[in-house]
């Protein structure tokens, strides 16, 4: 006799709530699970600035934590869905404590300055993507249940709690380290990874056994499903846009402030489009399925066109937090479409894995953003033409994702 939930009818779909198919303590626990992602990276460049070791090289070990997150990503995902997310969350989470701690280590014995990139970049590539996993069980939940419906409304959530971190992650750094200083601001962070991701560990340590797959039988003998990177490309780009209108505006934003002496300004202004992404991922994921992704990551795109050139001229404070509210709006329907398309082309086995796959490219986009956009910003509106630039980028992205559109889908949702 199968053991799979029965399906839920068609018009039950829609009414499913996450609460209902995920439980508050998944809810809960996931979201708070990626805060300490969200704080480590502006904690490191905080932290090794107000050590005295200077900005510069406090830019360049955000960067070694960008690079290790890009390499660690896509191995955390396979590890994933080879052994389930408890096992691998656990040990990330102790191995990115180490690196910490040598961190700590490394500046208080005021060791080569070399080995604070090496720790940053085992930092970064111990993050245990805690926002990808929760991804794949969403999309593991619909696919044993039968409800297709549940998944647009869960990666809508899933990307604002993602904002959410984004806006609390830099504020809750910036208080630790301009109150305690760099070494015990350091600790405290180090404590807050083990209270966020520990309270997601616990949560898997309650449910185990939880896989983040559709549980459904892999064959063994060479024939299973194969991650097809034709379709997996276009939503990669797509995320290595957004990643790129995030870093580009960050570094533009910043000179910006610097220029006018208004730096405390700066996170305040990038939080807006944060709210904006946040807002957009939750109503386009509940768009009817007559909007396809493709059209949605083309408005979004032109909404990040117009949105750049309006930059340009550079208004002032209140502009800039009205502008980057709009543009967020943009980059939130570009993300969620793209993560979209990811679950709809990623194997049941393989969901972690393409989850972890964007997510990378979003690291690496905003890597790229921040470097190539710090060269441009020496004139500081400068920065904003990369973010057209990524913005015309995302609309010959919409055109592939239309062109890649799964086969036997009248409609692509």
């Amino acid at each position: 006799m199968s053991t799979r939930p029965p399906a839920v009818p068609e018009s039950a779909q829609d009414s499913l709530s996450l609460a209902a198919a995920g439980g508050w303590p998944f809810l809960i626990t996931a979201l708070v699970g990626r805060l300490p992602a969200a704080t480590v990276q502006l904690g490191l460049l905080l932290y090794v600035s107000a050590a005295g070791l200077g900005l510069g090289l406090a830019g360049i070990t955000v960067a070694a934590a960008g690079l290790g997150s890009a390499v660690g990503a896509p191995v955390i995902g396979r590890l994933v869905d080879r052994f389930g997310p408890l096992p691998v969350v656990l040990a990330a989470t102790v191995v990115q404590l180490l690196g910490m701690g040598s961190l700590l280590a490394v500046v208080l014995h005021d060791a080569p300055r070399s080995l604070i990139l090496v720790c940053a970049a085992v930092v970064g590539a111990a993050n245990p993507q805690v926002g990808a996993i929760a991804r794949a069980r969403w999309s593991a939940l619909a696919r044993r249940r039968d409800t297709p419906g549940l998944v647009g409304k869960a990666l809508g959530y899933e990307t604002a709690c993602d904002e959410i971190s984004f806006i609390l992650g830099p504020v809750i750094a910036g208080i630790l380290v301009g109150v305690l200083g760099p070494n015990p601001a350091l600790l405290v962070l180090m404590t807050w990874v083990v209270v966020g991701q520990g309270c997601f560990i616990a949560y898997l340590v309650s449910r185990r056994g939880m896989r983040v797959d559709a549980q459904t039988p892999t064959p063994t003998d060479g024939t299973a499903p194969r991650i097809r990177l034709k379709a997996v490309l276009p939503p990669m780009l797509a995320c290595l846009c957004v990643g790129t209108v995030f870093g580009s505006t960050q570094t533009a934003l910043t000179a910006i402030n610097a220029a006018r002496g208004t730096d405390a300004y700066t996170g305040i202004i990038y939080g807006f489009m944060g709210l904006g992404s946040a807002v957009a991922s939750v109503l386009v994921s509940r768009l009817p399925e007559r909007v396809p992704l493709a059209w949605r990551v083309a408005g979004g795109a032109l909404l990040v066109v117009l949105v750049s050139v309006l930059l340009l001229p550079v208004p002032g404070s209140v502009g800039l937090a009205l502008l980057f509210t709009v543009i967020g709006l943009g980059v939130g329907s570009i993300l969620v479409s793209a993560y979209t398309r990811g679950e709809r082309v990623a194997p049941s086995h393989r969901i972690a894995s393409v989850m972890t796959m964007l997510t990378t490219c979003l690291v690496l986009g905003v890597s790229f953003g921040s470097a190539l956009g710090g060269v441009l910003s020496v004139v500081p509106r400068h920065g904003f033409l990369l973010t057209l630039g990524a913005g015309v980028a995302a609309l010959l992205v919409s055109v592939a994702i239309h062109a890649t559109r799964p086969p036997g889908r009248r409609r692509d949702v």
